[in-house]
């Protein structure tokens, strides 16, 4: 169909200036002879969306080309580095500091014994140093030595390291462990450069709602005019009433519907089974009542069926709501469960089916949408057959009972009562409220509202959730509301969260839980989830008992002394669990211009680190966001992931070093911003706990890998320079130079890097605490280890010089001294075979590939000398032959010769025996005097031992505790080095806000 063509008018469209936030719209139309009407973005349609529930719609393109949302809103991607990549950036500096105090040393030494040794009338040496001077010949020997030992820093690291990473990528969202049958989800890797950052976890950041739980709401409970309905107890409250002692015998855990109330349910059961599980006869009875409680009653589930933006869908036949939030789902669920159907929703008017099978239309006259900042959303509607008004809302109890008229305070006291017992079964409740409206306090009403509506400026603070008319007129509206009761909806664990909880805590992370949800809800799942235990010391920090910042400071400073003196007293590893939940007022203090909110930050970062877990309740994602980068900026050593599903959790996910989403009922927002992407919390364990802790300990052997074989080969060229007067002369082959990262060492170590396992992953899972090695102690990645692997550089590169140059003297073939490339021939193959033999010291799961790539490298490097030692005849020598020359300068029938002479073959056996034995020993050593927990781990895996004792280890509190960073609490947003640079270049000073403003940006 099309639609009516109505009189020419004039129309216009004041209209935003174009901008990439996808999110938000600011326009006004305006119709000649008609009200101006508020644009926003639910009238405006993007790129690729799909259009439902509409036979045809009237538009106007408002944006074309570069001015679209999606081109303006294009950002370079925001760069996360592991902490390993930084830790390398960091070695370099040193290495190349390194590199340039042994070309120091090589060029006044070449200076020094070019004199001393009377070489000026050696006529293959440089005779231009008398002229050339002192100061400028030592110049050019330093930059010649600096090129020539050049491969001292390796510049193939980053190529293995990110070669690594990507093949490591393939095979985790391969792996068939983090693989959801149920919704074909597998694990996605959006960021291959953090994979090893998964291993070094501290604190584990977690959204609940669809996060720990299903987000698949069930209307479970109600209370209506003081009076409790439903039945049954949730699996939050049964974990709750055994942590208590109070579980009653028998108890029905997962009551659902009777049959007295499903012979009250209309059409559509599909649709009721899926989000009501309500059990209670006495709420059909009150339905039927025609007394002042029925009358509440069908006024309340009246209330439900209209308070909401779901439309219906036929998908394939079969009838089912569709709604930007589960809550709301369930609630019309609900409204049909007991009689009131929602039918079909037009651009303003809402068709239900009454109790009775009767139709009811409703006009809809304004929608006051939900927000973060309102926490609430109204709707004012119109009887079609009684022509009276009506304002029905819904929200959190902290913003709607204050919106109450007066005297109500026996039915408030009476709904709280019910709503704590709702909260303490870890149901969400809703409060539930109405008032009448005359049409002339309508009609005023809704001249104002439009007006601020219309100002752009106006819906611009808005968008920004500043101070604004529209928000006050909406609060204007939303007050002196009569109470109609609350509601309490529930939201089931996920599988396997509780064990998943319970592994991260046995491997020493910190697990934080952010929520929204009423502080007794949140408590109660957190038992629920084993978050917190019966062992457990909770400090409970709220706004009602702490209304001031000093308060919130002197609560923690004494937890805080409690925390330290126990630690003191107890001899025990664990020394007890610590646990602080605090709401969302309390942090808005935390986080406040109060002068003494830096002093109280402290003291929450303090009394935190003595903390096992952290749940914040009525928490806003922007405070979400600050509780990350807190901890982030002020603890040392840290590294934080956060994981969400919903657009709520977005800034929190892109704050952490490691942002995780989860594919779930929110939409794609918090995958598409997280740099992992999962379907089931649970995943997280295999994730951090198997992936995780394999990638970091293979990556950190590769860096140290790559650094160690680049200055071992070097540093042989470097000795040689002993026996040539320092005069820059090499005698390796070049093309064993220029093959020797790219070709002759690369793939064994890629093997490695990408399978090599310690333990296996059933060993990994059963025993969470193996992780420990990597946050707490980085064990595998840390200044002594660099300094152990440099140092068995030095030595091994001189142990290969020093044997060739004093085994080969008077042992050529023609009986002479062997000439430099003989010599040299003999150390690049050692320096060649001792790397890759040294791997196999490594490597823990051996098998037929590791050892048929040595082999490989080593057969490939006397293939390689066999063809370069080669006769090249005359005739072909041309252009290309002097170019290859270069590459094989002193090995023409070379190779043969050395590998008739029985020394060389002497030196292949003993010297990779000589600098490898010590590793042996050393290794040796450790294992059975200071064995780690992963040695102990390791043997009983070999050797079929039973583990229940190593299960039974708890990690050190002093071991799970981080230091702060000195000067905290720093702040929360604060200009980089390099924007305070340009600022001081500009002549202006860099701003912190500024700062804050080019990250969000970003």
């Amino acid at each position: 169909s099309s639609p009516v063509r109505g009189p020419r008018r004039h129309r216009s469209i004041d209209s935003e200036a174009p901008d990439g936030s996808p999110n938000t719209y600011n326009g006004t139309l305006h119709i000649e002879g008609r009200p101006a009407v508020p644009l926003t973005v639910v009238n405006m349609l993007l790129r690729g969306s799909t259009l439902r529930n509409s036979e045809y719609v009237l538009g106007i393109v408002v944006n074309t080309g570069h001015d679209t949302k999606v081109i303006q809103g294009l950002r370079a991607p925001s760069h996360k580095q592991s902490t390993l990549l930084s830790s390398i950036n960091q070695m370099i500096v040193w290495i190349v500091l390194l590199l340039l105090v042994l070309c120091l040393i090589a060029g006044a030494a070449e200076l020094a014994l070019y004199h001393e040794l009377d070489l000026v009338d050696h006529w293959y040496m440089n005779t231009q140093k008398e002229e050339d001077g002192v100061a400028a010949t030592f110049l050019v020997n330093t930059v010649y030595f600096f090129l020539l030992l050049s491969a001292f820093v390796s510049v193939t690291l980053y190529v293995n390291i990110l070669l690594s990473q990507k093949l490591i990528q393939y095979f985790m969202q391969w792996s068939l462990s983090m693989y959801d049958p149920e919704s074909d989800t597998p694990m996605r890797v959006r960021n291959s450069q953090l994979v090893d950052e998964l291993g070094v976890i501290s604190h584990v950041f977690s959204d609940k709602t669809g996060t720990l739980t299903q987000n698949v709401m069930q209307f479970r409970k109600a209370s209506i005019g003081g009076i409790a309905y439903g039945r049954g107890t949730s699996e939050i409250a049964v974990a709750r009433m055994k942590r208590l002692g109070e579980l009653p015998a028998g108890e029905d855990v997962e009551a659902g519907a009777t049959e007295g109330a499903a012979a009250h349910s209309p059409p559509g059961g599909s649709v009721i089974s899926r989000h009501v599980n309500f059990d209670d006869p006495a709420l059909v009875e009150a339905l039927g009542g025609s007394d002042e409680q029925g009358k509440r009653c069908r006024e309340f589930f009246l209330h439900l069926a209209l308070c909401h933006t779901v439309v219906t869908e036929v998908v394939y036949g079969e009838r089912s709501l569709s709604a930007s939030s589960p809550d709301e789902t369930a609630l019309v669920a609900g409204a049909e469960r007991f009689g009131y159907r929602f039918i079909e929703r037009h651009h303003d008017t809402v068709e239900l089916q009454g109790p009775d099978g009767e139709p009811l239309q409703y006009e809809v006259l304004d929608v006051l949408e939900f927000s973060s900042a309102r926490r609430r959303m109204s709707i004012v509607v119109r009887n079609s057959q009684t022509r009276a008004i009506s304002l029905l809302s819904k929200g959190a109890d902290t913003v709607m009972l204050p919106l109450l008229a007066s005297g109500q305070e026996e039915l408030v006291a009476q709904t709280e009562a019910h709503m704590h017992d709702h909260s303490n079964d870890g149901l969400r409740t809703l409060v539930i409220a109405s008032k009448e409206l005359s049409e002339e306090e309508y009609l005023s009403w809704s001249e104002r509202y439009r007006r601020a509506a219309s100002d752009l400026d106006e819906v611009e603070k808005k968008s920004r959730e500043e101070p604004n008319a529209i928000d006050d007129q909406c609060d204007a509206m939303e007050s002196r509301m009569r109470l109609l009761g609350s509601t309490a909806l529930e939201d089931k664990l996920q599988e396997g969260v509780l064990a998943c909880i319970a592994d991260l805590v046995k491997a020493g992370i910190a697990t934080w839980m952010l929520t929204g949800d009423k502080e007794e809800t949140a408590i109660n799942i957190a038992y629920a989830c084993e978050l917190l235990d019966s062992t457990t010391t909770v400090v409970v920090v709220g706004l009602k008992t702490h209304p001031n910042v000093e308060d919130i400071t002197r609560a923690l400073r004494e937890a805080t002394a409690a925390a330290e003196e126990s630690m003191e007293l107890s001899a025990s590893a664990q020394r007890g669990r610590r646990a602080l939940v605090i709401d969302g007022g309390a942090l808005g203090l935390l986080f406040g211009a109060a002068p003494d909110a830096p002093a109280c930050q402290l003291e929450f970062l303090r009394f935190t680190q003595t903390c096992a877990t952290v749940v914040a309740c009525r928490c806003a994602p922007a405070q979400k966001a600050k509780l990350v980068r807190l901890v982030r900026r002020n603890v040392r050593g840290v590294s934080a992931l956060a994981i969400g599903d919903g657009a709520n959790d977005v800034a929190m996910i892109q704050t952490a070093h490691v942002g995780v989403g989860i594919s779930g009922k929110e939409g794609m927002l918090a995958v598409n911003a997280a740099d992992f992407a999962i379907a089931q919390f649970r995943f997280l364990r295999e994730m951090l706990l198997v992936q995780g802790r394999h990638n970091y300990r293979r990556i950190a052997v590769t860096v140290y890998y790559v650094f160690y074989k680049n200055i071992m080969f070097t540093l042989v060229i470097f000795w040689a320079q002993f026996f040539a007067a320092f005069s820059g002369t090499k005698w390796n082959l070049e093309a064993g130079n220029q093959l020797y990262n790219v070709l002759l060492t690369m793939f064994p170590i890629l093997w490695f890097s990408v399978f090599d396992k310690d333990v296996s992953d059933e060993t990994s899972l059963a025993l969470p605490q193996l992780y420990h090695l990597g946050p707490g102690n980085h064990f595998y990645f840390n200044w002594r280890a660099t300094l152990r692997w440099i140092f068995q550089a030095i030595y091994e590169s001189l142990a290969i010089a020093l044997l060739c140059v004093f085994s080969l003297d008077g042992l050529s073939p023609d009986g002479e001294s062997p000439g430099l490339y003989l010599i040299g021939a003999c150390t690049i193959t050692l320096a060649i075979v001792v790397p890759n033999l040294k791997l196999i010291l490594w490597f823990f799961s051996w098998n037929i590939w590791s050892f048929v790539l040595i082999g490989f490298e080593v057969v490939l490097w006397w293939g390689v000398g066999g063809v370069v030692a080669s006769e090249i005849k005359p005739e072909n020598r041309g252009t290309s032959g002097e170019f290859i020359a270069q590459f094989v300068l002193g090995w023409y029938k070379l190779w043969g010769n050395v590998n008739e002479l029985g020394t060389f073959w002497l030196l292949m056996l003993l010297v990779p025996a000589v600098v490898l034995l010590p590793q042996v020993f050393y290794s040796f050593y450790m294992r059975r005097f200071h064995p780690q927990f992963r040695d102990l781990a390791m043997e009983c895996e070999y050797h079929g031992l039973p583990i229940d004792a190593l299960k039974a280890w708890q990690i050190p509190a002093g071991q799970r505790q981080r230091r702060l960073v000195k000067g905290a609490p720093r702040p929360l947003y604060q200009a980089s080095r390099f924007q305070r640079l340009c600022a001081s270049l500009c002549g202006s000073k860099a701003k912190s806000e500024s700062a804050r403003s080019t990250a969000t940006r970003a």
